[in-house]
């Protein structure tokens, strides 16, 4: 993922421009001297289903649980009851972010497994760019999934009661979770290291990780807490009479949310820094104020109907504020290269760069999210050729499996004499193509396979 602290040590260092500093993780070495795996990251979590229960959004649709695994007129019946913006952006996002993790796997950077074994790398100027893209985007998404994922959560108990919802969602997120995280990953992880890099044994290599790495599906495994958190509270508060709100969620009402994620985000990192491992299993703790709060204003901002349309005049608001704390960001950053600050400070602790680091990174948390959902509901609520049903049923799936196709690509290609940018594009593409096919293959041909994915 573009963590920030790589970025002012590509900076500032006197070895290269864009020579990453290590974690400082205890992690087994691999021959190529770098640290073995990486952990998970915002970019990397982005991309996790933001419907994982089906939920029927379209006029006059009728109830409905799991989407069709089969193919035709019945994934095409599928696509008629959601929202056709949702379906859409949630395509993009997973194709960019199987491509950027296509990319980042030829770079210096560790934000993804197998760039701690690449066989070339990509030029300086490459990764220049590499990262102006990925930051922005990657600061932002994130929080988006999880606001899209708390408006999405009100209706779908209502319509199925905390019972069945909580049902569908250990099996839709807790199943994932529990296979791909827990045991597919770290299996495929360190056995990339073990053939390429000469890791040691499986039980000292997990012992010298300290935790397992959940890769891509930390978000997951979030999402999954809150929403049985919320859940549990419609349950708990079952027959008692409901406040109203006084009025819309206006700019006051984020503003004030920021302060509060901020607050919370600055006082959790003084136990558990930005972007350090948690105890047993990573699920990068260190996010779970913006992410819990973004959530919090999803299931509020559902009874307003956001999921149809979010204010445009609290659109505008939050891109300005949006654009805005970017420009700060850009100058803090800026500011703490040029002072010579101690990176470790930005990360937490008792630190006025940790309170500010974390002010921007909240404040961005908070409006973007609103700002991009409003753009996305203007932009995206239209049929797009290349995102017809199938891809669109197929994309949690590929979200799951794009480890697999990646690595797969990466190694078949390890032998041909190409450019490290050559070789980021073919796995770039192929890995998008190869993931969306996979996952619609075992959607539709496999029994079973359609109830999870």
């Amino acid at each position: 993922m573009p963590r920030p602290r790589r970025v002012l040590e590509a900076a500032s260092s006197s070895r290269s421009p864009l020579v990453p500093a290590r974690t400082g993780r205890a992690r087994a070495q691999c021959t190529t001297g770098d640290d073995i795996g990486s952990g998970p990251s915002p970019l990397e979590a982005s991309v996790a289903d933001v419907d994982p229960d089906p939920v029927e959004m379209g006029p006059g649709a009728s109830g409905r649980g799991s989407a069709p695994g089969g193919h035709g007129s019945a994934v095409e019946q599928w696509a008629s009851q959601r929202e056709r913006y949702l379906d859409n952006l949630k395509v993009i996002l997973i194709a960019v972010v199987i491509a950027g993790h296509a990319l980042v796997g030829y770079s210096e950077f560790d934000w993804w497994s197998y760039s701690d074994v690449r066989e070339v790398t990509l030029a300086p100027v490459t990764t220049i760019v590499l990262i102006a893209v990925a930051l922005p985007f990657a600061l932002l998404v994130i929080p988006l999934l999880f606001l899209v994922s708390g408006l999405l959560t009100p209706p779908s108990v209502e319509r199925k009661g905390t019972g069945r919802f909580v049902r569908d969602r250990l099996l839709r997120l807790g199943v994932p979770f529990v296979v791909f995280a827990i045991l597919l990953w770290p299996l495929l992880e360190y056995g990339l290291f073990r053939w390429l890099g000469e890791a040691p044994g499986f039980w000292v290599y997990l012992r010298a990780e300290g935790s397992l790495d959940t890769g891509v599906l930390w978000f997951v495994g979030a999402l999954l807490v809150f929403s049985l958190a919320y859940a549990g509270w419609v349950r708990i508060r079952r027959g008692r009479a409901q406040r109203r709100r006084r009025g819309p969620i206006r700019l006051g009402h984020l503003a004030a949310l920021a302060g509060v994620v901020t607050v919370a985000t600055f006082l959790l990192r003084m136990v558990v820094p930005f972007e350090t491992d948690n105890w047993f299993i990573d699920v990068n703790l260190w996010e779970w104020p913006a992410s819990a709060a973004l959530f919090g204003l999803g299931v509020v901002a559902a009874r307003e109907g956001w999921v149809h349309a979010a204010p445009d005049r609290l659109r505008r608001q939050s891109r300005t504020v949006t654009l805005i704390a970017v420009a700060a960001a850009g100058a803090f950053a800026l500011a703490i290269i040029a002072l010579g600050v101690d990176e470790e400070q930005l990360w937490g602790g008792w630190h006025w760069t940790a309170l500010a680091f974390a002010a921007g990174e909240c404040t961005l948390s908070v409006f973007g999210p609103v700002w991009l959902l409003g753009s996305a509901q203007r932009l995206l609520d239209r049929p797009l050729r290349w995102a017809g049903p199938a891809i669109s049923r197929s994309a949690y799936g590929a979200f799951l499996l794009q480890g697999i196709v990646l690595i797969g690509l990466a190694l078949a290609l390890r032998v041909v004499p190409f450019p490290a940018e050559v070789k980021a594009i073919l796995v770039a593409v192929g890995g998008v193509a190869g993931s969306f096919a996979l996952a619609w293959v075992l959607i539709s041909r496999v029994p079973g396979v359609a109830r999870v994915l």
